[in-house]
């Protein structure tokens, strides 16, 4: 659509801004100012919150190249320098998510001593916030996008160099770019669209008194969910890799075990309810007294 936002000339050289580069820098300082600002409002030090969040980023960064060596092995068995490169191709937002949300809350409980999910509650919006930039840039990069459609919201990704080009979107052919080019799914506008929705809920059950946790559980629940059914439309991941119908089935079971958790949870939430003024029933959050 737009892979690159533009050209700097500097002397007799050219610097090219890709546009999937750009979002994904832009994504993680988001994420992180989001994160570092999660801890402030828990009462953890500047210093401590910076660094924290940094250890996440990192963690995360790692998690996102080890999924994609496991979804594209292939591609990484052929050229297995590619596994160590510093380079903006060959990242599994998921397997950054994962890795970095269990890193932060390892964070959480050792280092700031704080209720991992109070910090997961407030972290939702950091994560819905790379999420979103991240797949912005896939779209105007043209890459993570659908299967051909005819419905009348289909995108037509221009032809780069009448070839499938991996190469430049970062990506082991994930690619809409084709010779000749078809309106396809715009699954990143899908997703944006999503993760948007599932934050709105998480927020509406935070701000209803929802006991600690269950919103970041729902949250995760109904994005999984949805991941499950785009990834029916996404376009097939190369032979050799993990088919596409494998990884609708995890992200399905994903859901229902994080479902099936929100809904003890939130269980165990009423049980612990007692009765406030004029009989109304007020939750005890997880991890907070009745009078703090």
């Amino acid at each position: 659509m737009w892979p690159v936002l533009g050209m700097l000339h500097v002397g007799e050289a050219t610097v090219v801004v890709p546009a999937y580069a750009t979002f994904v820098v832009v994504a993680a300082a988001a994420a992180a100012a989001l994160g570092v600002r999660a801890a402030r409002g828990l009462g953890v030090g500047w210093p401590a919150a910076a660094a924290g969040i940094c250890v996440a980023i990192a963690a995360g960064l790692v998690g996102a190249r080890l999924l994609s060596v496991v979804l594209d092995w292939p591609a990484y068995a052929a050229d297995p320098g590619r596994i160590a490169e510093v380079r903006f191709r060959g990242f599994a937002l998921y397997g950054g998510l994962v890795v970095g949300s269990v890193a932060a809350l390892a964070v959480a409980v050792r280092a700031w001593r704080v209720a991992p999910a109070r910090l997961a509650d407030r972290a939702v919006v950091a994560v819905v916030a790379g999420i979103v930039l991240v797949r912005v840039g896939c779209f105007l990069n043209g890459c993570c996008a659908g299967v051909a459609t005819d419905l009348p919201w289909g995108v037509t990704f221009p032809s780069r160099d009448g070839v499938l080009d991996a190469e430049g979107a970062g990506g082991f052919g994930f690619l809409a770019f084709s010779a000749e080019p078809a309106a396809v799914h715009p699954t990143q506008l899908y997703e944006i669209a999503a993760v948007l929705a599932c934050c709105a809920v998480a927020r509406a059950l935070a701000r209803r008194g929802a006991p600690d946790g269950l919103p970041a559980l729902a949250f995760a629940a109904l994005f999984l969910a949805f991941r499950a059914g785009d990834q029916v439309v996404r376009v097939p991941p190369p032979e050799g890799s993990i088919p596409g119908a494998v990884l609708t089935a995890v992200y399905a079971a994903g859901a229902a075990v994080v479902g099936c958790a929100a809904v003890i949870w939130a269980w165990r939430g009423l049980r612990r309810s007692r009765p406030g003024p004029g009989g109304r029933a007020v939750p005890v959050m997880a991890g907070v007294s009745a009078s703090s």
